[in-house]
This record gives C-alpha cells, structure tokens and sequence, in this order.
C-alpha cells in the first residue's frame, strides 16, 4: 500500500526494508558517561538520607506540634532531614566525588580511542555524606545551646520605632496615682469588697461621667496623672504592614484552644468566675494565693498540650515581644527594675522556666473567646508595674469593647491587633460589651509582685524572714517607713518630659 505526499511523490513504508544493508546499519556512539558511578552516587545519597532521619528522631517531638512552629525553635531541637533525594534527578557536583559529564558533551569515538571514565572509589562519597550529617548535627546544637542560654533580659528596643510612629497628644487626668489603694507593703493591691460580676455599658458609664478616647488603634497615645507621670500607654501596633495578619493567626490558635477545650470537656461555655466567662488559659512563674515558694503554674495533662502548643505559635510570641518592648520604650525604669529583679529570680532558682525567650513578663493569660472581662482589678500583680493587653477578632470598637479605667474616669476605644498597658495591679478596668455575632479574643502579661518581695526579702518569704533572729528589723529595713516604698515604685514611672533622657539612662549605660 503506497501513500501520495503533497508533492505527489509516491512512497510505501515497506520500502525501507529494501534499502541496502549499508543505509540499513545503526551506528553505536560510545559515550564516557558511567552507569555504575550514577548508581552508586544514588544508593550513597540515599544512605545519607536514612542516616539524617535516624538523627532526627533522636529528638522526639511533641505530638501537638504543627506548622505554626518557628523554624529555628524546629531547628534547635532535631535536624531536620531534607527532600529525599530522587534517583531519577541529576547528581550534582556537590553530592558526589566525580560528577559524571553532560550528555551534550558526549560524541562519537573510535573503538581505539573511547575510554570510560575512571570513577572515583566508593568511600570517597560516603565520607563526604558523613561529614555534612555531622556538620549539621553540631550546628543543630549549637543552636539549642544558644537558645537555652538565652534570656530576655539583654533585648535592647529597637529606636527606630518611636521615630517612625506618630505620637498623638497626651492625655492627661486629675488624678494622681499615688492615690491609688494599695496594700501597706506596696508590693500588690488592695482587696476590693463586694466586686460586681456583670458587664458595665457604654451608655451607663458616660452617664457616670466618663470620657471617651477615641483612638486609631496604630499611633502612641500616652495617658498622663496629675503629676506627669505616665501610668497608661496606648502603644498601638509596630510598623508592619502585616501585623494585622499576625494577630489573626494568634487569634485563629486560641480559637482552636477554644473547640478542643469545649470538645474534650475541660471548658463549657457560659462558665462565670471573676473576670467573665471566656475561656482564660495562663501560663508562667506565680507566687501568691497560698504558695509557699514561686513556681511554674501547674496544669492538667490537657491542657499542658494546649498550653504548649499556644506557646510555640510564632505570632502569639511577636505578640510577646512587642509587649515587652514597649514597656522598655515608655517605662525605661521599670523595666530596667523588672530585667534586674528578674534575671536573679530566674538565676536563684534554675527550675523555673521563661513562657517567651523575647518577653521579659514571666506569666502570660490568653483569653480565648468573648473576651469582654467584668470590672475588675488584678491585685495580686506587682502594685507599680505596668500589664500589657493586646485585643484581636472582629468588632466595632467605636461601639462596643472598649478599656475602661474607673479611677480615670477614661473610657478608651480598643481596636482590633492594638496593644495597651496599664497599671492593672492598682486600677480597676474592665471593658465593655460587644455586639450579638462579634468576636474578641486577648492576650495579656503580666508579673506577680510576690515575685518581687520574695527576691527582695533575700529569696526567702515574709513569714521565714520573720521567723529569723532580728528578721524584723531586715523587714523593716526592706519595706521602709510606711509609704516611702509606695513613692520609690511611683519614680520608676517616666514623665512625658523625661522620657528621652531616661531612655538614654537605662539603654546606653547598660
């Protein structure tokens, strides 16, 4: 059967088999590419893999551990292995002692003159291999040594951030906080009686004479007393374009902390103790309410994973070290007071543990859930120390969740990924509802003021110094008169004039 091409040529396909021997022979090109040297660079990669996944799981991870980790806390705990390679992918120079050639470079030899190309011997790449997965292994730990000797104590605020945000006026209120109620130790607050456990309205407390601040939620605005000092501190959010993203997913975390908690039984919704009835989830070093001696928080099996996996979350620890820097930026002397006391708590005794590497704060609550908190005052943390509050979900805050201040008579609206601190150890606050379908969630830090007498009464509580021969008068000498400890704690507050030279005190001297 013959074919006509456009042509009109004429040809059939059977044709071919009748074409001389000579135009019928295949010619072999020789090539100096070697099949066995390929093989073996594949099979030693391969071992090489296996080898790197059996150091891996010499460090076991945590189950409740997922993509929202952080890749050098990854990296500092295992190694971990790459992409197994495929054997159908080319070996790179890297990877073997003799890269086999291209195949574009290869071209016809004679018989006389075509040679394989002598490949290297087996231990070569082997050795090799070994000596990358060793190398690995160390860097590995080096990495976690670093990691477990770090402390937050030495972080330095970055100075381009009070540059690069546009503070808004003050606001100053006929109020002084050395007026605020407080134990006769000055360490914590004083107890309220016959708190109120409901939500206070929008409507109730402007008819109680208070203030409205309306706020962008992004630019400082400080919150002056009557003397000039600064006791409240809009910080806003830092220069991010992406800072919003980084909420919602801290957001999205305790959401998930929320179903689990509600799904395996430990949380039921409507639940009510002081502060409201969302779902708090704390974490950290306490001392106080019947301790005999500071200590991590304890938790049940459950909820030490939930904690865990909370804490591993590399938005909620941004979150951390946001906060922690902006009490360095508006509260220099505190938190050089705090880095001080602190550091040797941490040092004196090596079993309690930081909740973030970059935070100086040694407690953290995350309130998953409608988290709009009843009046109320947080009498147990230090007396003088500033608490940072960080709000997320999606609310009006012109209409509902606003920060209220009951001393202050300062009702402040609080938008979503906005940070403020407070003295929450003094003031009562509370915030106020938000609309039916909205959501709200926090993340507060905070230090205990027992933390602080325990280190200034010689690591030691009030009760076993007393109990010493003259342990009295060490007391005494410690506390003060009545009321001078209250007026040292007041002076760690920067005034709004004093600011910039303070920072430059306690950040260019250390």
């Amino acid at each position: 059967m013959s074919r006509r091409t456009r042509s009109g040529a004429q040809f059939s396909p059977y044709e071919l088999l009748q074409l001389p021997e000579r135009l019928r022979h295949f010619e072999i090109i020789q090539t100096n590419i070697s099949l066995d040297a390929l093989l073996h660079d594949a099979v030693a990669d391969d071992d090489r893999y296996a080898a790197e996944q059996d150091a891996a799981k010499s460090s076991p991870e945590d189950a409740w551990e997922d993509e929202d980790e952080d890749e050098d806390d990854v990296a500092s705990e295992s190694v971990l292995p790459p992409t197994p390679p495929s054997p159908l992918t080319p070996i790179s120079s890297s990877s073997s002692s003799s890269a086999a050639p291209s195949p574009h470079a290869s071209r016809p030899t004679s018989p006389q003159t075509s040679r394989p190309t002598p490949t290297a011997g087996p231990h070569i790449s082997v050795n090799k291999s070994r000596a990358r997965q060793q190398h690995a292994i160390r860097r590995a730990r080096r990495r976690q040594r670093q990691h477990v000797d770090e402390t937050p104590y030495d972080r330095q605020p970055d100075p381009r951030y009070s540059q690069a945000h546009r503070e808004q006026e003050p606001h100053t209120v006929h109020f002084d906080l050395a007026d605020a109620p407080i134990t006769a130790g000055a360490w914590v607050g004083r107890q309220r009686a016959n708190a109120e456990r409901r939500h206070r309205t929008l409507p109730e407390l402007l008819d109680e004479g208070g203030e409205v601040i309306e706020w962008n939620g992004r630019d400082p605005k400080l919150i002056l007393d009557a003397e000039g000092r600064i006791i409240a501190i809009l910080l806003g959010t830092p220069e991010d374009q992406e800072w919003a993203v980084v909420v919602e997913d801290a957001v999205a975390a305790m959401a998930r902390a929320r179903r689990e908690a509600l799904r395996e039984g430990e949380w039921r919704v409507g639940t009510l103790h002081r502060r409201g009835t969302h779902l708090p989830v704390r974490d950290g070093v306490s001392f106080g309410g019947g301790q005999k001696r500071p200590g991590n928080l304890c938790h049940t099996p459950f909820i030490r994973r939930l904690v865990r996996r909370l804490l591993r979350n590399k938005s909620i620890r941004r979150i951390a070290g946001f906060q922690s820097m902006g009490l360095a930026l508006y509260a220099p002397k505190l938190y050089r007071y705090y880095c001080k006391v602190l550091r040797a708590l941490f040092r004196k005794h090596p079993n309690l543990t930081h909740t973030f590497r970059n935070s100086i704060f040694p407690a953290v609550t995350l309130n998953c859930g409608d988290t709009v908190t009843f009046e109320h005052c947080d009498i147990l943390n230090l007396v003088h120390g500033l608490c940072p509050i960080t709000c997320g979900g999606r609310f009006n805050h012109v209409l509902g969740g606003h920060l209220y201040l009951r001393q202050l008579r300062l009702i402040i609206q609080f938008p979503s990924a906005a940070t403020i601190l407070i003295p929450s150890g003094c003031l009562d606050h509370g915030n106020t509802p938000i609309q039916a379908g909205e959501t709200r969630y926090s993340m507060t830090q905070y230090a205990a003021g027992g933390l602080f007498r325990w280190a200034a009464y010689g690591f030691q509580s009030a009760k076993s110094l007393l109990a010493q021969p003259g342990g009295e008068d060490v007391k005494n000498t410690f506390d003060g008169v009545p009321g001078s400890r209250w007026k040292w704690g007041l002076d760690l507050f920067s005034k709004s004039d004093e600011l910039l030279s303070d920072r430059v005190a306690v950040f260019q001297s250390s």
